[in-house]
C-alpha cells in the first residue's frame, strides 16, 4: 500500500508535525508519499529520500514540485499538463490549527481523496476544549468545572490554584499554572496570545493522564 502523509500546516505546532512526519519512515513499513502543507497554505512533493528537518528549516522544501489540490487527489505540473500524485490512502498528520479543526478534513472529504483521520464533525467538536466538555457532559461523562472567558471579558477569580488554557490548540501550548492573582494576568497574557478564548479550570495535583486510541473499522471500535 502507498500511504501519502500530510504534514505541516498553520499552526504553532508546525514543527512538531515535520519532527512526526519524518519519524514516519522508521514507523510505517509501507511505501510513503510526503505531501508539505507550509504556512502559506502551499502543498509541496517532498521526496521521501530527501526529507530532513534542515530542508524545512533552511526553506529549501521549495525546490521541490508544487503541488494542487483537486478533486480525486493532488496534481503537479508535468510536461504535457498536470500529472496526479498516486497513493492508495491519505494520512493526516498535520497537527493543531488547520490540521485538527476539521479545515483539511472537510477538504479532503470535498475533493473524495481517501484519508485516515477523524472527519469534520470530530475535528470541530474535539479541537476545541470549551465545545469537548460541553459533549461530554451531554454523555454524562464527569468533566471538572470551568470557567470560559473571551479576551474581552474581565476574569475574577475567588479561588486558587487554577489551570489557564487556550480553548483550541494542543501539546500544552499557552497552558499555565495559576498560583495567587499575581500570576493570573501573565498567565492571561500568554493564554490569549494563542487564542481569543479561553477555559479556567480549578488544579488538580497529582492525577494520572491515560491515552488511549482507538479507531473505527468495518462499523467496530478497535482499541
Amino acid at each position: 500500500m502507498k500511504i501519502a502523509i500530510v504534514f505541516g500546516g498553520m499552526s504553532f505546532e508546525h514543527e512538531i508535525s515535520i519532527v512526526s512526519a519524518i519519524a514516519m519512515k522508521d514507523v510505517l513499513k509501507e511505501e510513503l508519499v510526503y505531501i508539505f502543507l507550509n504556512e502559506d497554505r502551499e502543498f509541496y512533493h517532498i521526496l521521501t529520500d530527501t526529507i530532513n528537518s534542515k530542508l524545512f528549516s533552511t526553506g529549501n522544501y521549495k525546490k521541490s514540485d508544487s503541488l494542487t489540490l483537486k478533486k480525486d487527489g493532488f496534481f503537479k505540473k508535468a510536461m504535457f499538463g498536470e500529472k496526479q500524485l498516486e497513493f492508495d490512502t491519505l494520512l493526516n498528520l498535520t497537527h493543531g490549527g488547520d490540521g485538527e479543526d476539521g479545515i483539511l478534513a472537510s477538504l479532503f472529504e470535498f475533493n473524495n481523496i481517501k484519508f485516515v483521520g477523524p472527519r469534520v464533525e470530530a475535528c470541530s467538536i474535539s479541537s476545541n476544549k470549551f465545545l469537548t466538555k460541553g459533549y461530554a457532559q451531554s454523555c454524562g461523562v464527569k468533566v471538572l468545572n470551568y470557567k470560559y472567558f473571551n479576551k474581552n471579558d474581565k476574569v475574577e477569580l475567588d479561588n486558587y490554584p487554577v489551570i489557564v488554557k487556550p480553548t483550541r490548540l494542543g501539546s500544552s501550548i499557552g497552558v499555565s499554572i495559576v498560583k495567587n492573582e499575581t500570576e493570573l494576568q501573565y498567565a492571561l497574557d500568554v493564554a490569549f496570545e494563542f487564542d481569543t478564548d479561553i477555559i479556567i479550570e480549578p488544579f488538580i495535583n497529582g492525577i494520572k493522564e491515560y491515552n488511549l486510541a482507538g479507531c473505527k473499522i468495518n462499523g467496530e471500535f478497535v482499541f
